[in-house]
Formats: C-alpha cells, sequence, structure tokens
C-alpha cells in the first residue's frame, strides 16, 4: 500500500513538474515569437507617440480605413488604428482635444461604424495602451496582444519557422504597405465583407447612434472643426451595399448629422477605380497621398485658420 501510495504521489509530481516546464516553454516561445514582430510591428510605438505628442493643428480618428488612407504631415496625425469602433474613437478623440492644440479632427463616416462586430466590441484596452508603456516589459502582458495569444500560440507551433520571420504579425491590426494580388473568390470575398460591415437593425435609434451625434455637437461648441468623410471602397463593395437598406439608411443619417451640426460631409467612396484595390475595402498603399490631398482640400483645411 505504502509502495502504491509512493508511486502515485512520484507519478503526481513528475506530471505537474513536465506540465509546469511545458507551460513555461510555451510561454517563452510565446514571447519570443511576439518580440520578434516589433521590428514590423514598430508603428504601434510610432502611434502612441503621435498620440501623445502629435501637434498637427488637424487629427483623423477611425478604423483601418482610416489607418490605410491618410499620410501623417504637418497639417495631419493620422490616428486611425484598425478595428476602432466609435465608443475608442470617442476615448481618444477626448484625450487628444483636452491635450489641447486641435483645430480641427476628421471623423469618419463608414457604414461599418455601426456594424454588430463593432458595436459589441469590447476595446477598453485600446485607451490603456495609450497611457501605459509597454515596451520595456513582458510583451505577454501588453492588452494589445493579449485577445489573440491562444491563436497566435497555435500558429507558433503550427509552424515553428514564424519564430525566424518578423514579416507576419500575431493580428491584423497594422495596415499593410505591401500590394498583394488580388484574391480568387474577389466576389465573395465582397460580400463577405459587406455583410460585416451591414449596420445593426435600426441603429439610428442606439446609444451609438446618439453618441455619435453628440461627438459632433461636443467638438462644435468647443469651436473645433470638423469634417465627417466616407473612405473609398472599391466598386463591387459599392454595388453590393447599394442593394441592402440599411446602408442608404445609414448615409441619410449621417447626411443628417452633417446638416444639423452644419460640418462638411466628404463622401470620397467612390474615388478611385475598382482594379486598383488590394481588396473590397483598403485602397493600395500607393494612392494614400492622392486621396489624403482629395480629403484635404475638401474638407477646406486651412493651416492660416
Amino acid at each position: 500500500m505504502n509502495s502504491s501510495i509512493s508511486n502515485s504521489r512520484r507519478f503526481t509530481f513528475i506530471a505537474f513538474g513536465g506540465g509546469l516546464v511545458l507551460l513555461v516553454i510555451m510561454l517563452v516561445v510565446l514571447e519570443l515569437f511576439l518580440r520578434s514582430q516589433i521590428s514590423g510591428d514598430a508603428n504601434s510605438q510610432e502611434y502612441r507617440a503621435r498620440f501623445l505628442h502629435g501637434k498637427a493643428p488637424w487629427t483623423a480618428f477611425g478604423d483601418s480605413h482610416v489607418e490605410g488612407a491618410l499620410l501623417s504631415g504637418d497639417w495631419l496625425d493620422n490616428l486611425g488604428q484598425a478595428s476602432d469602433n466609435l465608443n475608442t474613437i470617442i476615448a481618444k478623440i477626448s484625450l487628444r482635444v483636452e491635450r489641447g492644440g486641435v483645430q480641427g479632427v476628421i471623423i469618419p463616416a463608414d457604414p461599418q461604424l455601426f456594424s454588430f462586430y463593432r458595436v459589441s466590441a469590447e476595446q477598453e484596452d485600446r485607451i490603456k495602451v495609450l497611457n501605459e508603456d509597454y515596451s520595456e516589459s513582458l510583451m505577454l502582458f501588453n492588452p494589445r496582444y493579449r485577445p489573440y495569444l491562444g491563436r497566435t500560440l497555435w500558429s507558433v507551433l503550427s509552424n515553428p519557422s514564424l519564430l525566424w520571420s518578423s514579416s507576419s504579425e500575431p493580428e491584423n491590426t497594422q495596415v499593410q504597405s505591401a500590394e498583394p494580388t488580388r484574391p480568387s473568390d474577389w466576389l465573395k470575398s465582397v460580400t463577405i465583407r459587406v455583410q460585416l460591415h451591414t449596420p445593426v437593425a435600426n441603429f439610428s435609434k442606439t446609444d451609438d447612434a446618439k453618441a455619435y451625434r453628440q461627438l459632433i455637437t461636443g467638438l462644435r461648441a468647443q469651436g473645433i472643426d470638423v469634417c465627417m468623410v466616407r473612405y473609398p471602397v472599391s466598386e463591387d463593395y459599392l454595388t453590393v451595399s447599394r442593394s441592402i437598406a440599411a446602408f442608404s439608411e445609414v448615409e441619410k443619417f449621417f447626411d443628417d448629422v452633417a446638416a444639423s451640426n452644419e460640418v462638411l460631409l466628404v463622401d470620397v467612396s467612390g474615388l478611385l477605380p475598382g482594379e486598383i484595390f488590394i481588396d473590397p475595402d483598403h485602397i493600395p498603399a500607393s494612392q494614400r497621398e492622392y486621396v489624403t490631398n482629395v480629403v484635404k482640400e475638401r474638407c477646406a483645411v486651412n493651416q492660416l485658420n
């Protein structure tokens, strides 16, 4: 009996120790992979620095449509970041305006602001990252990567060569500068993206719609210029979306908000020819300067004001 108990305890200790060692190895592998991405993810630190210290008189906020469409420069700090939802946008605008020096703000007027996957997203950690510097701590503790640790670990274990490559990212949070080949199942991709971006039913009566109106009104009350912009998407995306009533409703909503607050609404959704798009709703890097100049002109940006 004593021998049996002793063997059982020994097996338990070995199993526990082996499990602990395996867990440590997995965490080390995951940390190494995340750190291997830092060189390709330098934009996250640049973004934080621009947010905290940028001094351009105009700022732009929004998701990957904004991040990938506008170039930061003397007149503009592009503070768009992939997947930012309305709550995150409002919180970022509030923090940036509080710091001072803002003459004008470019607000997104894209339908996906009111889609289910955006209004239901929990993104409190995105604001936390802006206020805390994680560059010297373990990447495992960085809120930006935390939601994707399981998926990232599985990817690394499935393909260990990723540890020696910095070309891929744990999550597609950065707009790609390359211009990849258009996927063969293009129309399927368009349909999926449009469905994903479709505003929720009765979106105009939701708290998010109310918050959007209040955002514009609040900025204008502070004497800050506002320009609402709908960003370029492919012709196929526009064709499919126009067959869905919710997209027409969101256009009317943005028209009403702009008119009520006497701000410019700039729609450049059809600005670019469809064949140059790298995916249904993101422009190639080669067009960013052109789109930036068009937005600046149509938003009547004047640095002398």
